[in-house]
């Protein structure tokens, strides 16, 4: 036993160096074998073996969080009034444009993301903090209201059913059928939600995502700073507040393509604040069950990866008192995740998707025959990765480095908490834990086939938990510096340059991105655009044939319109350029420049991301078919002598 217990302390006492030195061979690993088998990985294994080897380096020297100044400090305020100047700035910018926001409405976002980080490190124990949370909430509003409202339409792709829904229960009162509601037709919360939002405010069904739901994403991050606050301290706790709202994935969730899974982020910042805050009262408790059960009625898929997030906090504090002998996990927390997995499973199994198909056998039917077949979906090619053609190699640069930034400090921030000094605190463990395990499936998972359960939807809830550790190691490399002059264009300079990368990507800007305007397909709509669908469909009742993303915007057709009749084309049509039925085909005159999604009908939910062929579009023109609408920007065709059907 004696033995046993001096192997134990010797491997706790030494985990972050057996991380770190493991975390940088996986990475050399990972980036040899792009030269063995083209393995188009490498920018990943980069990101692991830099991060790994830095921290190795400078492990020694790293210091707590303190203020940089303990008293008034002049230049402090001088930042305070800097941010609502730029702030005014941005916001004329913005105004000032039409379908477009100029490279400087960007620096500024980034100016005021730097300054807020610089605000940050004057922060010390029992200041208060809220007028820096409130430039954390004004910046994350400027950029999301900037994103959403640049265009007149709704944005996303599932964003337009859920708007449907939703509009459906504003104007009727009643949720629609199953039909039209699918999984959401038992307990539509998100919908509902939304539905009120607009009753209240007298506002559409878009301004209706946005303070509803969209105000929720912001305030919610409040959270972050609670959490982070009982980890390290007020430095850390606002710091990842800020990562958050500048985290891309979590701005795509909300407001880029809204759905009832961004009100579960809500939700679940909510649990993992009460699991952390460790408050067992009765009210504290009975919160917790009601928000889980909203949680599992909101969003069923979302709310899996959620049990898997609790799971591993579960298990990390299990193997905590294994390895440093803390306080044996507590009665409650199982009985917790039993309560969690009896609803979870319940909803599951008695949510219909159709008539006949629960929402249970939707998921894992497809799960049995992938271990019974195997993968359908080509996981050699997932694995191996795809390298960009045609593009810029600064471009691919920065669209790797925007997926990349969050977890090279996030690795940073796990090793760091690994270390005996952190390790020793039972939450801190078993957050660093949650990052390996949900990481490592969100990856793990599309590398057997299923798609089913949509590991890209994970990241917005896997960063709850990145932006922590990051933000710690980020005051660790800032606590590198001595002195005040160096601290401070430290960490401007790096929340500066990782909040351009974040918010300049093209999941986020599809109206105007500045690095990948080749790949990237446009799904929001001008007003010339939508009131050539308005028009039409409110004259014509057959079948319509358009571009993808385009057939969103039937979104805003006439309600006596049946959407049913639309589609969009695929490359077999547009290579062949035959058409074969009845169809009015709707062009876009940007199509022709602007990439759109072309749907390769003989490989399942692959995509074709290029521009309408020139060739394709102006063979409408010739004989067979008559231009029976042009707006300038749309064009709408039928075959000659066809009568338009009322």
């Amino acid at each position: 036993m004696e033995i046993i217990k001096k192997c134990r302390d010797k491997f706790t006492g030494n985990l972050d160096t057996i991380l770190s030195f493991t975390g940088f061979s996986l990475g050399l690993f990972i980036v040899s074998l792009y030269y063995l088998i083209n393995l188009n990985q490498q920018d990943i294994g980069i990101a692991v073996l830099s991060a790994c080897l830095i921290y190795f380096v400078f492990r020694k020297k790293f210091k707590d969080e303190s203020p940089i100044s303990p008293g008034k400090d002049r230049f402090k305020t001088e930042l305070n009034l800097a941010f609502y100047l730029i702030f005014l700035i941005s916001i004329f910018i913005y105004s000032m444009n039409l379908y477009y926001r100029p490279l400087s409405y960007f620096i500024l976002i980034c100016i005021l993301a730097g300054i807020i980080a610089s605000e940050i490190l004057y922060v010390k124990e029992g200041d208060r903090i809220f007028p820096i949370l409130f430039q954390i909430f004004l910046l994350s509003i400027l950029i999301r209201s900037g994103i959403y409202y640049n265009f007149p339409s709704i944005m996303g792709y599932d964003a337009y059913a859920h708007a449907g829904i939703a509009k459906l229960i504003t104007e009727t009162g009643a949720i629609p059928p199953i039909e039209i509601s699918s999984k959401y037709f038992y307990y539509p919360l998100a919908h509902i939600f939304v539905s009120i939002t607009q009753l209240m405010g007298g506002l559409d069904v878009k301004d209706g995502f946005f303070y509803s739901i969209g105000f929720a994403n912001i305030f919610s991050t409040a959270g972050i700073y609670l959490i982070g606050k009982k980890l390290e301290g007020p430095q850390m706790g606002l710091l990842a507040a800020l990562l958050i709202n500048l985290n891309n994935h979590n701005i795509v969730t909300g407001i880029t393509n809204i759905t009832p899974g961004s009100l579960v982020l809500c939700y679940f910042i909510i649990i993992i604040y009460a699991i952390f805050s460790e408050n067992h009262a009765l009210v504290q408790t009975g919160l917790l069950l009601l928000t889980t059960i909203l949680m599992i009625l909101t969003h069923q898929l979302t709310t899996f990866v959620v049990f898997l997030a609790l799971i591993s906090i579960l298990v990390g504090k299990y193997l905590h008192n294994l390895l440093y002998g803390s306080s044996p996990t507590a009665a409650g927390s199982f009985n917790y995740i039993l309560f969690f997995v009896i609803s979870l499973q319940t909803y599951w199994m008695f949510t219909y998707v159709t008539r006949d198909t629960s929402f249970f056998e939707m998921i894992f039917k497809p799960l049995v025959e992938v271990f019974q077949m195997g993968s359908s979906y080509s996981s050699d090619e997932l694995i191996v990765g795809t390298a960009a053609a045609n593009q810029d190699p600064m471009e691919v640069l920065l669209l790797h480095i925007s997926y990349l930034a969050l977890p090279f400090f996030a690795i940073g921030g796990v090793l760091t908490w690994a270390s005996r000094k952190d390790a020793i605190k039972i939450n801190k463990f078993s957050i660093a834990l949650v990052v390996a395990v949900l990481y490592g499936l969100a990856y793990g998972i599309p590398l057997l086939g299923m798609r089913n359960f949509l590991t890209s939807r994970w990241f917005p809830l896997i960063a709850v938990f990145l932006v922590l550790v990051a933000a710690s190691y980020i005051l660790k490399l800032i606590s590198l510096f001595n002195s005040k002059k160096a601290k401070i264009p430290a960490v401007f300079i790096i929340i500066l340059l990782f909040s351009f990368v974040m918010i300049t990507t093209p999941g986020i800007n599809k109206d105007n991105p500045l690095v990948g305007k080749n790949t990237t397909v446009r799904n929001q709509f001008k007003n010339v655009e939508i009131q050539a669908v308005e028009t039409l469909s409110g004259v014509y009742s057959g079948s319509i044939l358009m571009d993808s993303p385009y057939d969103s915007c039937l979104f805003y057709r006439d309600p006596r319109y049946n959407v049913d009749n639309a589609t969009y084309f695929d490359s077999n049509q547009i290579e062949s350029k035959e058409i074969s039925g009845e169809h009015m085909i709707l062009l876009r005159r940007s199509s022709l420049t602007e990439p759109i999604s072309i749907n390769d009908p003989e490989r399942y939910g692959v995509n074709i991301i290029k521009p309408l062929p020139a060739e394709f579009f102006n063979s409408f023109e010739d004989t067979g078919y008559e231009r029976v609408y042009d707006n300038s920007e749309v064009l709408a065709y039928l075959k000659e002598n066809k009568e338009i059907k009322m």
